[in-house]
């Protein structure tokens, strides 16, 4: 298996870490992306986080990242008992990490197809979209986990807009990819119930974890040739675009909150 993420330090790190845990033996190579915020320039992202999140939660989110990244600086002189990011998960479970700019790029498939050689390519939130030729490479071809039941909100940040929107069940999501996004043929799908007290914040991290778990059950299934994927019904499809303040106060307006 090879793992594709993006270096983002709130949710991911535990995440890859539970999947390490539970299939670390069977993954040859961690393959980090940048996040896709680094596709917008970086005082409109400032501004659109701001704009959405509001001061104070803007603080509170920077907080976090901030302790994330500095405990990440620190990993080489202190012990550390929690996963703080990607990279440090990687290196403790000794999984090669490449940092392609373009993964779609003909130097780095040539690497994957001669070096790394995976059976089957993962996606947990990588910030890149996989072209065909990425597509067909791996024997048993590229999955990823989406935290939403497709093909009902497709796109990002799902947690935040099953909230606006009321919802009081979500669910998490194994796909096999295609070029289009989040459109490909389910293989397993769970449901996570929607608690009276989450935020985006907690129920982003339990549809995470939630997503390592289905994509156990998944690779048992590829493993025991006992997969039946399921076609989406795309005429069913809603596809989620990063919120505005209009949406925010909806949110809020529901009694939810960011953290």
């Amino acid at each position: 298996m090879c793992l594709v993420t993006q270096d983002e330090p709130l949710y991911l790190p535990r995440a890859v870490d539970l999947l390490v845990q539970a299939r670390g033996r069977d993954i040859v190579a961690l393959v980090l992306l940048r996040p896709v915020i680094h596709n917008i320039r970086q005082w409109e992202r400032l501004k659109q986080h701001i704009a959405v999140l509001g001061p104070a939660d803007f603080l509170r989110l920077g907080l976090r990242v901030g302790r994330a990244r500095l405990l990440d600086l620190a990993r080489h002189l202190v012990p550390l008992h929690e996963a703080v990011s990607v990279r440090q998960v990687a290196e403790r479970a000794r999984i090669p990490v490449y940092q392609p700019a373009d993964i779609n790029a003909p130097e780095f498939r040539l690497v994957l197809a001669t070096t790394i050689r995976p059976d089957v390519i993962v996606s947990l939130a990588a910030s890149q979209v996989f072209r065909q030729p990425l597509l067909r490479l791996p024997p048993l071809g590229c999955l990823n986990v989406h935290s939403a039941p497709l093909p009902r909100y497709r796109g990002v940040w799902p947690s935040f807009w099953v909230l606006a929107n009321g919802e009081t069940e979500t669910a998490v999501t194994v796909h096999y990819m295609t070029e289009r996004l989040d459109a490909g043929a389910i293989l397993v799908q769970k449901p996570v119930p929607i608690r009276p007290d989450d935020t985006v914040h907690s129920l982003t991290q339990r549809t995470k974890a939630a997503g390592v778990e289905a994509l156990l059950e998944a690779l048992q299934l590829l493993e025991t040739h006992t997969a039946r994927p399921l076609p989406q019904d795309h005429a069913q499809a809603t596809v989620c675009r990063f919120p505005t303040p209009a949406d925010a106060a909806r949110l809020r307006s529901r009694g939810r909150r960011f953290f």
